[in-house]
């Protein structure tokens, strides 16, 4: 039997950043705790996954299902791949405890790196950070979506560490700062998509999300509901050859052996409009390692999720 899950601008003013990550961190730690359990059924797995990615664009928390996410922590992966070498000059992931330790002590998030404009900001400009690199998240979605994870983290922080230095005038740098930017633009890519309510303070009076019109409410009319549903899962029976397929080196960086995999499938995936017209169809490969299966990352693409996205006069900023 199909598994089904329903589902359901970035004009805000620069402490709203702040709201949204904190919204953030909640939806992920409930994708988090459900990707636990959802990891044995691979059909449910698919569906969680694509839905993640179709609803809102969210293929950066959508990797929490992946084995990207197999050893370490999705954040801890990002941090020792993408964010702390440029923190802390020198730095090699799997280099040595003490040498890394010698390290942190220059790192640019101490406070000798902290400027007046940084101790003294009230998450206005930081705000205006996360605002200023919207635009480039989004030219990022267009290129790459979420598949080349390592393009869009190599580019996007990059370029985070050229604006902030201008926007700050100071070299300070840290995971949070990094972290704050990211997954606000990240959010706000989704509400874009989307579209937002009106909402209010607890005064009743300070808006602090204007009311918006979605690019899939312009596309797709303004009570649309998108519907991921899964076909019944496809073992892989040549295992032995789609191993020999994988890229060891990448594989290693998550903590996996190939010879760790005892299964694979492919799930697919149809995106559905209300009325049954499907507008996405993705093949979800999954590995299992002991009991659990996880989306290999390294080969399923969810280009054709970022089409629908990024076709002519869509291109994921809210009217």
């Amino acid at each position: 039997m199909a598994k089904e899950k329903k589902g359901f601008n970035y004009t805000l003013y620069a402490l709203i950043a702040f709201i949204l990550v904190a919204a953030i961190l909640a939806a992920t730690t409930v994708i988090t705790f459900k990707s636990k359990y959802l990891a044995f059924n691979s059909e449910e797995l698919a569906v969680n996954y694509v839905d993640t990615v179709a609803q809102t664009g969210d293929g950066y928390n959508a990797y929490k299902f992946t084995l990207s996410s197999k050893s370490d922590k999705y954040g801890d992966y990002i941090r020792k791949y993408y964010m702390y070498p440029l923190i802390y000059p020198g730095y090699e992931a799997g280099m040595d405890g003490d040498a890394f330790d010698a390290l942190k002590e220059n790192g640019y998030d101490t406070d000798a790196h902290k400027s007046d404009a940084t101790l003294k900001d009230n998450g206005t400009l930081a705000g205006q950070l996360a605002d200023r690199m919207y635009p480039y998240y989004v030219e990022l979605m267009k290129t790459y979506g979420w598949d080349n994870y390592d393009a869009v983290y190599t580019n996007y922080f990059n370029r985070l560490v050229e604006e902030r230095k201008a926007i700050f005038g100071d070299d300070y740098l840290s995971d949070e700062v990094m972290f704050t930017a990211l997954e606000a633009n990240v959010e706000a890519y989704g509400k874009a998509l989307t579209g937002t309510e009106k909402e209010l303070a607890a005064d009743e009076k300070t808006v602090i999300q204007e009311e918006s019109t979605g690019l899939y409410q312009v596309k797709y009319g303004e009570d649309y509901k998108l519907t991921a549903t899964a076909e019944p899962a496809k073992a892989i029976e040549d295992l032995d050859a789609y191993k020999a397929s994988l890229n060891a080196d990448v594989l290693k960086t998550y903590g996996v052996e190939i010879d760790d995999i005892s299964a694979a499938a492919t799930v697919t995936v149809n995106v559905t409009l209300e009325d049954g017209t499907v507008i996405a169809t993705v093949d979800v490969n999954e590995v299992k390692i002991g009991n659990t299966w996880y989306v290999d990352n390294t080969t399923t693409s969810t280009a054709a999720l970022y089409a629908i996205m990024t076709e002519t006069g869509f291109n994921a900023v809210a009217e």
